[in-house]
């Protein structure tokens, strides 16, 4: 019997756009999200200081790391790891969009564009694990 932890070769042009998608994201996390004027506070997804929403590009870097490293696995667990973590992530993801552009007090952050860059690249990431092909066990029948 074969063990076959790791396949890199022969990669489908799925698997790449979900590496080079994962790419995009761990980059998007350490730009500027949000900027606060009236604060002089620059909001990115690894640096929150001035606010109370600590590092909120910490638990993204976990699930994307989750979600690379189980889909080089090609077993069906790993396979059902990646949907999980990946559809935590784009939640997750979600949460911090609403929650750090939000209007406060009649102040409004402004947007960067890598903080679009991070939702949407969550988002394509869910799509990409999604997109992906399983090769299932084959099941043998018994005639009894």
């Amino acid at each position: 019997m074969q063990i076959r932890v790791l396949y890199l070769r022969r990669m489908s042009a799925r698997k790449i756009f979900l590496l080079a998608t994962a790419t995009v994201l761990v980059v998007s996390v350490f730009f500027p999200w949000v900027i606060i004027q009236s604060k002089n506070i620059v909001v990115s997804g690894m640096h929150a200081e001035g606010t109370a929403y600590g590092k909120p590009g910490l638990l993204s870097l976990f699930f994307t790391a989750l979600v690379v490293l189980f889909s080089l696995v090609p077993r069906v667990w790993a396979h059902r790891i990646t949907i999980f973590s990946s559809a935590l992530h784009t939640g997750w993801a979600l949460r911090n969009f609403l929650l750090l552009s939000v209007c406060q007090g009649g102040e409004c952050p402004q947007r960067q564009p890598f903080f679009y860059v991070y939702l949407v690249s969550s988002i394509l990431l869910l799509v990409a694990v999604l997109m992906q092909e399983v090769k299932l066990p084959a099941v043998i029948e018994n005639n009894r």
